[in-house]
């Protein structure tokens, strides 16, 4: 008779990949122990075992050559993976989670799961606004939010301008309205804004308020990069994560929807 614990089914599946391995292959459907082998790498004595303790466990059963998952066994299956992305996704976001508005996210951190976390490095600690930069500049339709204006010297932003120029990309900024007003009071600011805005492939929203952390959509991407006590990111995290784009989206909205258009009026010539 099966007498093992809940916690003693779960610690029987974190202690071995070659189980994991198993389990996830026939969620995939039934397959035969030559299938099973071939697939998982898994060698036959052991296969034996595995599917053996399966079968005890009410997790598998043979159907004539092949073995299937039953319906508490693909139970196990789904809530271990979700139990393995949650804890994935803790071990990536733990400490850029308290910097994040999770209060006003409508969708759960889980949604995080298959993000990739860029984070400040010893020797480098610019990479989450390097990896920004190089997702905003390469994308072709690009929405961003941000209390600050692009880093960079005059001769980078020029470049970028005339890069722009000779494109066919679409980018819409929404900054933070005094971030706005010292740049636009800046001849050399206004030399490479202006032609931009000529294109009519880019607008530029002021906001006068608050903005908690950087957020764009670059190409369907959804990044969120949320900055400390200095303003500085923490960590910059990019996914197509449905739910998370959508939320990102909406965001962008409603702060372009509260803001105040840039035109060439607000940009004379230098």
């Amino acid at each position: 008779m099966y007498t093992q614990t809940p916690l003693d089914d779960v610690e029987f599946l974190a202690r071995s990949d070659h189980r994991l391995a198993v389990l996830r292959t026939l969620g995939d459907g039934p397959r035969t122990r030559r299938d099973l082998h071939d697939l998982t790498g898994v060698s036959q004595p052991t296969l034996g075992r595995v599917l053996g303790d399966f079968e005890d466990r009410n997790w598998a059963e043979r159907r004539g050559r092949e073995y299937a998952l039953t319906a508490l066994g693909d139970i196990v299956r789904e809530e271990f993976e979700g139990l393995l992305d949650t804890v994935g996704t803790v071990r990536a976001l733990g400490d850029v989670i308290p910097h994040l508005p999770t209060g006003e996210m409508d969708f759960d951190v889980r949604e995080f799961a298959d993000a990739r976390v860029t984070k400040p490095e010893p020797g480098d600690a610019f990479a989450p606004t390097d990896r920004l930069g190089e997702l905003v500049y390469g994308a072709d339709r690009v929405r961003t939010l941000t209390d600050t204006l692009p880093p960079g010297t005059v001769a980078d932003h020029e470049n970028r301008a005339a890069a722009f120029a000779e494109s066919d990309r679409y980018a819409e900024g929404i900054n933070a309205g005094d971030v706005l007003d010292r740049a636009l009071s800046d001849p050399d600011t206004r030399a490479f804004l202006r032609p931009a805005l000529e294109t009519g492939r880019i607008r530029l929203f002021a906001y006068d308020g608050e903005i908690p952390l950087v957020l764009a959509v670059a190409d369907g991407t959804a990044l969120l990069a949320p900055t400390d006590e200095r303003g500085l990111p923490v960590a910059l995290i990019e996914t197509e994560n449905e739910a998370v784009r959508s939320w990102v989206v909406g965001v962008l909205d409603d702060y372009r929807d509260r803001s105040t258009e840039v035109t060439l009026d607000d940009v004379p010539a230098a």
